[in-house]
């Protein structure tokens, strides 16, 4: 089982594109915050981006970002430009040719940057923002760069027409374009979470088995010898990459499918429960009502009462 890809799968990302800029001269723009993880593209020029008072970064045509929680996020032509745009002031710019312009295009060097949103299913969209680091910068010159720069290049095209199945192809780029982020992530830099334990093989392998039979009732010692460990090691270190205890994990990836199967009307609350490895629908609704805080049938009807 494809760890990774199940989860990205269970998402269902898309992608509501915010629209590009270009700019030029001394300019500074504070981008409105936004519900869910954003991607930043630069196709022209360079600027600095900065967030949550980090230190800013360069950027250079080609270079890709993914904000996490896009709250704070700014763009500017220098370090030291002040962001002088209100949100209010930059949605109320002159669009000309799909672009926000901001100066005059003739005077100097002109940036441009195509932003869009993520949007996953509601059922478990915080499993997204709880995979990605704050912040993640991928270089035009790295081969992973040159791969987003593609999909890039096709998501913009995709959603500039209206051809048939449009909404599906741009899912699938979109899903492309997350597991190409986050496995190169991952084999950066240590990380807690899922990612942290996709990098080590033995606990990957734990983790594969999990989301290959979610139904079973494993045991530690099972995952254990599995991937090759003790007991002991094993649960000390799932628990150290992963944040959770091997159990743990797996009630809480129950809990996800589960939330999806019955925002999507996916079976009755028996056939769910003896899918995600629950002998009773009585046995599961008390599992899921003690870990998401209210029954089942609860959290269907506060999904449609949101939804309306």
């Amino acid at each position: 089982m494809d760890v990774l890809t199940d989860i990205i799968q269970l998402l269902r990302p898309r992608t509501v594109l915010l629209g590009a800029m270009a700019a030029s001269g001394r300019w500074g723009v504070r981008v409105p915050p936004q519900p869910g993880p954003t991607f930043y593209f630069v196709t022209q020029g360079r600027c600095w981006f900065g967030a949550d008072g980090a230190e800013p970064v360069e950027l250079v045509p080609g270079d890709y970002l993914l904000s996490a929680r896009p709250l704070t996020d700014t763009f500017v032509s220098q370090p030291g430009a002040g962001t002088g745009l209100s949100d209010e002031a930059f949605k109320a710019r002159h669009t000309v040719d799909g672009e926000i312009r901001l100066g005059n295009l003739e005077d100097g060097e002109t940036t441009r940057i195509l932003g869009g949103l993520i949007v996953c299913d509601p059922a478990n969209a915080e499993l997204l923002v709880g995979l990605l680091p704050p912040v993640m910068h991928v270089r035009a010159e790295e081969a992973a760069g040159a791969r987003l720069g593609n999909l890039i290049a096709m998501v913009r095209d995709e959603a500039g027409e209206m051809r048939p199945g449009r909404d599906t192809v741009l899912s699938r780029l979109i899903e492309v374009m997350l597991v190409e982020t986050l496995r190169r992530e991952a084999a950066l830099v240590p990380h807690a979470g899922v990612l942290g334990g996709l990098a080590d093989p033995q606990l990957a392998k734990a983790l594969a088995n999990i989301h290959a039979d979610v139904g079973r009732g494993w045991t530690v010692e099972e995952l254990a010898r599995d991937a090759g460990m003790s007991r002991a090691v094993f649960a000390r270190k799932f628990s150290q990459a992963i944040g959770a205890a091997p159990v743990e994990y797996l009630l809480s990836w129950r809990m996800a499918l589960a939330k999806e199967a019955l925002l999507h009307g996916r079976g009755s609350l028996e056939e769910i429960a003896l899918k995600i490895g629950y002998r009773s629908a009585s046995a599961f609704s008390t599992a899921f009502s003690r870990m998401i805080g209210c029954p089942p049938s609860e959290y269907t009807s506060k999904a449609v009462v949101e939804a309306a």
